[in-house]
């Protein structure tokens, strides 16, 4: 697919093929005449809302990791077949019935004005399926890639400098394992550690699933606030956290 956003996919809906215009641009002529196009185009309107926009355009939400995209990408394409297909028939059965609305009308006295807008919805209709043919999602890819990458970058940069302000960090606080002293030298320093682990591929495979046992440092998740040992049970979760700061420290990824 190549063209517009898939998240634009409902304001690229021309004004022509809505209920409500087709009604008012038929005029007195065109309603005195059945041709079940309103139906149609009610349908179609119906449709439409029901499209989940951000999950058929995966750089509607951000992605931290290409594996996250992939997800996204399969659930786009799934979106697409379900929905979206669905509507691009829908659209030409509203061309047919737009068709045949517009030679019944012309039959009839002064009826030249609603043949004509039935002949509009038939052109806006058929040009709307190309649209909904043609949705970029490819340009939505290849941006989440692109930001997934500058996101690497600016991670595989910090890491080596937030791995050396934890442990400046953990040392101060070994010698003061109050909860005061988390906040200042632990809390931030770990969740800048975990943020790059979490970014970086090759790191989040290998160390990922025990590092974010930590929590993000966060006292209250980790049941340590208030807590009678709370110097007991902190000091041993820094030295456990300093035990693989170092083995993050020494993997070549």
């Amino acid at each position: 697919m190549a063209g517009n956003r898939p998240s634009e996919l409902v304001i690229r809906c021309p004004v022509e093929i809505k209920n409500t215009h087709w009604q008012k641009a038929k005029g007195k002529v065109g309603k005195l005449i059945k041709t079940g196009l309103g139906a149609e185009l009610k349908k179609l309107e119906s449709m439409l809302k029901k499209v989940d926009l951000a999950t058929l355009d995966p750089a509607s939400n951000p992605s931290k990791t290409l594996e996250e995209l992939a997800r996204k990408v399969i659930a786009a394409k799934k979106e697409y077949a379900s929905k979206v297909e669905p509507i691009r028939k829908q659209l030409f059965v509203i061309v047919s019935k737009a068709d045949e609305a517009e030679k019944k009308i012309k039959k009839t006295p002064m009826g030249a004005s609603a043949a004509k807008a039935a002949a509009t919805v038939a052109k806006s209709a058929s040009n709307y399926a190309v649209t909904c043919k043609s949705l970029d999602m490819n340009g939505s890819i290849e941006k989440v890639k692109a930001d997934i990458k500058k996101k690497n970058e600016i991670a595989a940069k910090l890491l080596k400098s937030a791995l050396a302000k934890f442990v400046a960090g953990a040392k101060a606080f070994l010698s003061d394992p109050t909860e005061a002293s988390w906040g200042k030298n632990i809390k931030q320093q770990g969740r800048s550690v975990s943020n790059s682990l979490a970014q970086l591929q090759n790191y989040r495979a290998k160390f990922w699933k025990d590092f974010e046992k930590f929590k993000g440092f966060d006292t209250s998740t980790l049941k340590i606030a208030k807590d009678p040992q709370f110097e007991k049970k902190s000091v041993f979760i820094v030295k456990k956290a300093i035990g693989q700061i170092k083995a993050i420290a020494s993997f070549k990824g």
